[in-house]
């Protein structure tokens, strides 16, 4: 049976282990800044956020964000959902997504949000289909390669003040 686990520092090598399982997913990962180094320095992160899934003690997908405090109330930044390959169309991701609800229900979540790239069209369907929002658009965001990416920002309000 799939649980999900909250992750720590001892999960970073893990995350990045389940990502170069698949060489295209890794390059464009790698090219985002996803080093192992950078799975480090995220869970040493005081707001980090992260959630794995896990079915027998093996991770098949993960959620990394940070969790910000304004003004007493919790807004939730999606940095990495991924999902292993043979894993993916199965609701896992959706179930990770969830899951924050969960956790925050009688918290002050305000809001969850992120960043897309536009080219992504898997994870763009993926957050409109999840009820996020597209408000806006970040110009040259993401560098990938010698490439400047615009990306879109989702957001989806939990708590309207």
């Amino acid at each position: 049976m799939i649980h999900t686990k909250k992750l720590s520092l001892n999960h970073a090598y893990e995350c990045h282990n389940l990502i170069n399982t698949n060489n295209e997913d890794n390059l464009y990962f790698v090219n985002l800044g996803w080093s192992l180094n950078q799975f480090s320095l995220q869970f040493k992160k005081e707001i980090c956020l992260g959630f794995g899934l896990f079915e027998d003690n093996v991770m098949h997908g993960f959620l990394i964000g940070d969790l910000i405090t304004i003004e007493k109330n919790l807004e939730y930044e999606i940095l990495l959902i991924y999902i292993k390959t043979n894993r993916r169309k199965l609701g896992y991701a959706t179930k990770l997504i969830n899951d924050i609800f969960l956790i925050f229900k009688h918290k002050n979540l305000r809001k969850i949000y992120l960043e897309v790239a536009i080219n992504n069209l898997a994870a763009i369907n993926f957050y409109k289909k999840n009820n996020f929002n597209k408000n806006g658009i970040r110009k040259n965001y993401y560098n990938i390669g010698d490439n400047k990416i615009d990306a879109f920002f989702f957001e989806k309000i939990i708590n309207e003040k």
